[in-house]
């Protein structure tokens, strides 16, 4: 199968598998240097040929339950479906400015269209049935659970994962059997992501708190033009399925590498503090895809904002000591462990931000998860189902934030146990 490749409509090449390990991207001529498909791929009249799907077309390529759903639906239509099938079924939405269709055919421009509010107000089984039924060869995402892709309308203002509905503008993900009050947890990492102050969309809970509609970083207001976002899967070259083989270190060099001085900085010190927070909430499942870069060009790359952060480790065992029986998913200093006191400064070290930062951004995140943890403990008052998970949360968070401050760790236990009575 070969496949035209665009950016932002206008196309640029194409992909094709010539066998089993061999697929080949060839821009077309004439290109400008800043369409080029990923940062590791310019452009260049010499085809890439790589021994897998190039990673960067692996960015939003459907995984786990979304990809099953698709095959099922769709595999019976070709002699073999494989990445380049799933592609052509789902490339003219995908999160990015990059776009596929078949070789020949138009790129679909058609998104459904649903109000919002009326699916914050449905069922989760009615909306997740509904998109799978009706949307799910809009929905070109990455993510081991469903997610898929549509349009909102334009009058709608206010709105509100693992399982996710992915929208022209907007992401709506929805609860996992498999992991309960996932949403929950979700909203309060990124609440705390919030409230110190990074970079993070705008997002909503529903109000049976089963959904969050999380608006897309790389759709830019008032324009058609997306940004471009390839996550540190793609920036070093790995399948998407290497997520969990790579390390804080190759992170950072990848920023420092490809984010021009302007953004470097501020990027630098945007990933230290997000780690930080990764690593303060137990967040387990901080893998490669969980990080990224949005650009246009070469000359304005910068860091992607938070858009996955949720205490993963929550669903993981206990340990003796009551912490998690878990590890992050990304190595740093060539092991795998949550960070005692002496990480805080190789990572700052590593990430060239100063000690007033440093101390600034432990101050930040101390008072952020000390708020939303309030909130944390009101919602399991308001809504009980939610006290076993919300007190393991809590529990967690004591564990993560000791090394910032003892005392801090101390109240996030006591509201934990207030929990039990």
């Amino acid at each position: 199968m070969k496949l035209d490749v665009y950016i932002n409509q206008s196309r640029v090449g194409t992909l094709e598998q010539v066998d089993v390990s061999r697929y080949v991207f060839a821009y077309q001529e004439g290109i400008a240097a800043s369409q080029m498909v990923s940062l590791l791929m310019p452009v260049r009249t010499e085809s890439w040929v790589h021994s897998a799907l190039h990673p960067v077309f692996q960015v939003s390529l459907p995984e786990g339950a979304l990809r099953q759903l698709l095959t099922k639906k769709f595999a019976k239509h070709f002699a073999y479906f494989g990445d380049l099938e799933l592609l052509a079924l789902v490339g003219s939405h995908l999160v990015g400015r990059l776009q596929l269709a078949p070789q020949g055919s138009a790129l679909s421009m058609s998104s459904p269209s649903e109000d919002l509010q009326t699916l914050l107000k449905s069922s989760s089984q009615e909306i997740v049935g509904h998109f799978l039924d009706e949307h799910a060869h809009f929905s070109g995402v990455s993510g081991g659970f469903p997610k898929f892709l549509a349009k909102s309308p334009a009058s709608t203002a206010d709105t509100a994962r693992k399982n996710t509905l992915v929208f022209d503008q907007w992401i709506i993900k929805s609860n996992d059997d498999q992991h309960p009050h996932l949403i929950l947890n979700e909203y309060f990492g990124l609440r705390i992501a919030q409230q110190m102050g990074l970079e993070v969309p705008e997002f909503h809970l529903s109000d049976d708190t089963n959904r969050l509609v999380l608006r897309r970083f790389d759709v830019t207001e008032n324009s058609s033009a997306n940004l471009a976002f390839e996550d540190m899967c793609s920036m070093l070259a790995l399948n998407a399925g290497d997520k969990f083989s790579g390390s804080v270190e190759k992170i950072i060099k990848k920023i420092s590498e490809f984010c021009p001085m302007a953004h470097r900085k501020t990027s630098l010190e945007q990933f230290y503090a997000q780690y930080l927070l990764c690593m303060a909430i137990r967040n387990g499942d901080a893998h490669l895809k969980n990080f990224g870069l949005v650009y246009t060009r070469t000359d304005d790359v910068r860091l992607a904002p938070v858009f996955d952060m949720l205490s993963m480790s929550v669903y993981a065992p206990r340990a003796q000591n009551g912490d998690a029986l878990d590890e992050p998913a990304l190595s740093f200093g060539g092991v795998k462990r949550w960070f005692v006191e002496k990480n805080l400064h190789e990572l700052a070290e590593r990430c060239f931000v100063t000690r007033r930062f440093e101390e600034t951004t432990s101050h930040r995140l101390v008072e952020s998860m000390l708020i939303v943890a309030a909130e944390v403990v009101a919602k399991a008052c308001q809504q009980a189902d939610f006290g076993a998970s919300a007190q393991r949360m809590l529990e967690l968070w004591a564990f993560g934030i000791h090394i910032h401050s003892s005392q801090a760790s101390a109240k996030l236990s006591s509201m934990a146990q207030s929990l039990t009575r």
